[in-house]
């Protein structure tokens, strides 16, 4: 069978999305160099053509993880067709994916990993989720849903306020239901910063559903 020839950022793109897969199935320190080069059909050499280092396809792979939450966020926050909270339950599954999706790829139950990468991959979420926020806030001020006067800075209250009780909390999180429960603690309070019904931002209507 003659050899597939790719263009070099295909053959890079291929090698990343095939990290990604093995980093989740079997973690971080159960995945060779040599695991990611094979299935990619490729050698040893190709792979450090594109790749320094695993640590390097690591980084690499987190931000791509990071870069599809995002997207997927963004695009229901910003689904208009969606009642308004149902976008936000939507949204917040995400986040626990995007969780659990980390905790898989360190392979350690606890969901502990490299302290630089879990600080480089919160900070690119953490940033790139303010603008798809404030935008969802904005609609809730113009149709009368939320009351806030400062909509950007309550946007970054609510983003890194949630990661701060996780990160308090984060020996708790080590599957969705624990994620849920330390969430629901914070239902009243971004009720009361927006001044809305408790019932939008609930979640433990949230738990309950996961659990049916």
């Amino acid at each position: 069978m003659a050899r597939v020839v790719k263009k070099p950022e295909e053959r890079k793109d291929e090698l990343l999305n095939i990290a990604i897969k093995l980093f989740l199935l079997k973690g971080y320190e159960n995945t060779s160099v040599k695991d990611i080069y094979i299935e990619a059909n490729g050698s040893f050499g190709m792979f450090y053509h594109h790749f320094n280092s695993k640590e390097e396809i690591f980084v690499a792979a987190m931000d791509k993880i990071a870069n599809q939450f995002i997207e997927k966020m963004s695009g229901v926050l910003l689904d208009e067709k969606m009642s308004y909270e149902k976008r936000w339950g939507i949204a917040v599954g995400h986040y626990l994916e995007f969780l659990e999706s980390r905790d898989k790829a360190s392979g350690n139950e606890r969901g502990e990993f490299d302290v630089s990468v879990f600080r480089a991959l919160s900070l690119k979420v953490l940033s790139e989720s303010i603008q798809p926020i404030q935008l969802f806030l904005e609609e809730g001020v113009s149709k009368r849903i939320i009351h806030v006067e400062d909509i950007h800075q309550t946007a970054v209250f609510i983003v890194y306020g949630i990661y701060g009780i996780i990160r308090e909390e984060r020996l708790w999180i080590s599957s969705n239901k624990n994620a849920l429960f330390v969430l629901s603690k914070l239902s009243g309070l971004i009720a009361k910063v927006l001044d809305t019904d408790i019932a939008i931002f609930d979640f433990n209507r949230l738990e309950k559903n996961a659990e049916e």
